[in-house]
């Protein structure tokens, strides 16, 4: 696992950057300063009529074959919204509008890519629809797929902890 991404300056291209901190780090040559900062991720939470909730199983690290949520980072001029329908449908292939989804919570997040853990923050949004018979998984993405109710989502499961925790905060805002 690499300390930090930045192998050379994105301005100069000298080595050697130099920590100061944990997000910050300087080119020792021109002084530009590269920063780790979160990444934003937008994640879907869709229920069907019946209250059950669409979980997918990773087909990909990290977090393969454990359970996850449509979602992936927000693309430049995306809202997370935007980004929620985005992703499900790239996913799972439900084509459900943004302005469908609602906000729900915003949760941190660590992702591994590239050898470097990469801080995120996960935007979660709720859609609800009629039913889950025009799910079709990407193969490249999810392994399977399940409708379970709300109560019944293994949490332990998941690959990352803030779907669980989107999912706990789900069953709350449903009490």
């Amino acid at each position: 696992m690499m300390a930090h991404p930045f192998q050379h300056c994105s301005a100069c291209g000298s080595s050697g950057l130099i920590a100061r901190g944990v997000r910050e780090f300087v080119c020792p040559a021109c002084d530009f300063q590269h920063f780790i900062t979160p990444i934003p991720a937008a994640c879907a939470l869709i229920l069907d009529a019946g209250g059950r909730l669409l979980v997918t199983r990773r087909a990909r690290e990290p977090g393969l074959g454990k359970l996850g949520l449509p979602g992936g980072v927000v693309e430049g001029g995306e809202t997370g919204e935007e980004a929620a329908a985005r992703e499900t449908l790239e996913e799972v292939g439900l084509d459900i509008t943004a302005s469908s989804f609602r906000y729900l919570v915003s949760l941190p997040n660590r992702y591994l890519f590239q050898g470097f853990v990469w801080p995120t923050i996960d935007l979660f949004y709720m859609a609800q629809i009629a039913s889950f018979d025009a799910v079709q998984p990407q193969a490249s993405e999810v392994s399977e797929w399940f409708a379970l109710p709300l109560e019944e989502v293994p949490l332990d499961d998941f690959a990352f902890a803030s779907n669980a925790a989107a999912v706990r905060a789900l069953r709350e805002a449903r009490l």
